[in-house]
């Protein structure tokens, strides 16, 4: 079962920074991992799960390999006959779609706070869902946010103390007046010893209206 969650002190908070994947945008790692099993890689799970991933996806995360080695790589663990466009196809299986509430909510949180959008990803990914949601959505989501930060971009991913530095720095973020809301546990750790106010959110459980609620912030 979830732990319970307290009201917060909204009163500091100017920047609202949002993970993607888990918090806005479901996602499905052992859809991936049974689309590669089909190609032949067997144990792909132990490469590539929440929270818990290889160093080549953490570097590829970081924008260190790049799309085509790191496609090349995953092939060469695939039976014979398998392409790059199959490793890409079962690669970007773990994107299933924004979360329906996600939209509105969002235009609704960018009048209050300082709206940011912090994912660890890579290009290969962004590519996918960015298509997908202009196709749903247009310009709407993208628009809710003063700034979308990708790992690959940044060239750090969470939950290292680099990542969250250049975050402050680029982005003019105030650690005092931040609140984070990850899905995964060590990344809420890392922002918390930034010095951001942080809270994990466990999707399954709970919606990101319902939490925000339980923190304390009404009318949504």
């Amino acid at each position: 079962m979830p732990s319970t969650i307290l009201p917060i002190d909204w009163r500091p908070i100017r920047h609202l920074v949002l993970d993607f994947g888990g918090v806005l945008y479901h996602i499905d790692h052992r859809a991936t991992a049974s689309a590669f099993h089909h190609l032949g890689f067997e144990r792909f799970e132990s490469l590539y799960d929440h929270g818990n991933q290889s160093s080549l996806i953490d570097d590829l995360e970081c924008g260190i390999t790049s799309d085509d080695d790191f496609l090349l790589a995953l092939r060469n663990r695939c039976q014979e006959g398998t392409s790059i466009e199959d490793v890409k196809k079962a690669w970007n299986t773990v994107l299933i779609g924004l979360r329906p509430e996600v939209v509105p909510l969002l235009k609704e949180l960018a009048s209050r706070f300082d709206l940011i959008l912090f994912s660890n990803t890579n290009a290969l990914h962004a590519e996918f869902f960015e298509r997908q949601i202009m196709s749903q959505h247009g310009k709407t989501f993208g628009q809710a946010f003063r700034q979308i930060i990708y790992s690959h971009r940044l060239g750090h991913r969470k939950p290292s103390a680099k990542a969250y530095r250049e975050v402050e720095r680029q982005f003019g973020i105030a650690p005092e007046g931040t609140l984070f809301i990850d899905d995964t546990k060590i990344n809420v750790l890392g922002a918390i010893e930034a010095g951001w106010t942080a809270v994990h959110q466990e999707p399954n459980h709970m919606s990101l209206v319902e939490l925000l609620g339980q923190l304390g912030l009404k009318d949504l």
